[in-house]
């Protein structure tokens, strides 16, 4: 019944159903960092229909559309305030922490090592079994190494901070390093269209493209899963290679603001076409 409902509701292909009908039989209690987001929310159904809990993480002014209807609980706070997480947390138990935060303007107030040195603590005490985290493609490279703008990689740097946060804590993580992640929302025609051929790689010299409904679905299959702990994943997919081409090319005309579409690296409406004509 639940498969069948959440089939009906993402509208998902057929290797998300394989994956939920033979996914193991033990339930978590999840906590996610940026649940009520793009990936965030899809993940929370996927678990949810697998049987697990779902704790969602959430400022008082957060959209929560993406989850109008969906069984989740709520904690709210400021993720990048120590006495508010403190707040939200006291008392309360998980197996597993999920963070899909997305910041893309850092200061010193708000970036990913400040959450983490908020949260990580709160783990080791709750001993959580897995905290999952989403890292960047280059950020422990020199930015002459790394195929990002310099925005960008100032933002693949933080989270590399944030990563050594985790890893330096002693809780059991798991990181996925990604490179380039389209479409950017939900609402996207092509937010729920998977190519099913995205994979995770601990060659960590790779710098991958993937859609995001294979990340989802990489990230639910590591949710709870022995295979991911302690492990830090590169995903890339050679089924959005031309999406990936795309992303690289539109990163040498970025300046101080992210360029999101750039007509000399072709046409964008083009490049979903022609993936939706493959499929």
């Amino acid at each position: 019944m639940l498969i069948s409902w959440f089939v009906r509701v993402l509208k998902i292909s057929t290797t998300l159903v394989l994956a939920l009908s033979f996914s193991a039989a033990a339930t978590e209690n999840v906590l996610i960092l940026g649940g009520a987001g793009n990936s965030g929310s899809a993940v929370a159904k996927m678990l949810i229909a697998r049987g697990d809990k779902v704790t969602v993480f959430v400022k008082p002014t957060t959209d929560r559309s993406l989850l109008k209807d969906v069984p989740v609980e709520y904690v709210v706070g400021d993720a990048m305030k120590a006495d508010q997480v403190d707040a939200a947390l006291a008392g309360k138990s998980f197996s597993v922490i999920f963070e899909t935060v997305q910041i893309l303007s850092l200061d010193e107030n708000q970036n990913y090592a400040r959450m983490y040195a908020n949260f990580v603590p709160w783990a080791k005490r709750m001993g959580v079994k897995q905290f999952l985290g989403l890292g960047s493609g280059c950020g422990d490279r020199e930015a002459k190494d790394c195929p990002l703008s310099p925005q960008l990689y100032k933002l693949a740097v933080d989270l590399t901070k944030a990563e050594h946060i985790l890893r330096d804590s002693g809780v059991p993580y798991t990181i996925i390093r990604i490179g380039s992640l389209a479409p950017g929302s939900m609402s996207h025609p092509d937010a729920f269209r998977s190519t099913g051929t995205s994979y995770l790689t601990t060659d960590l010299s790779k710098f991958g493209g993937v859609l995001r409904a294979d990340l989802n679905l990489q990230i639910f299959g590591c949710i709870g899963a022995e295979r991911c702990i302690n492990k830090i994943f590169v995903i890339d997919d050679p089924g959005a290679k031309q999406q990936l081409d795309y992303f690289l090319c539109k990163r040498k005309y970025d300046t101080d603001e992210i360029v999101i579409a750039e007509p000399r690296c072709g046409d964008a409406k083009r490049i979903t076409l022609q993936r939706k004509n493959t499929r």
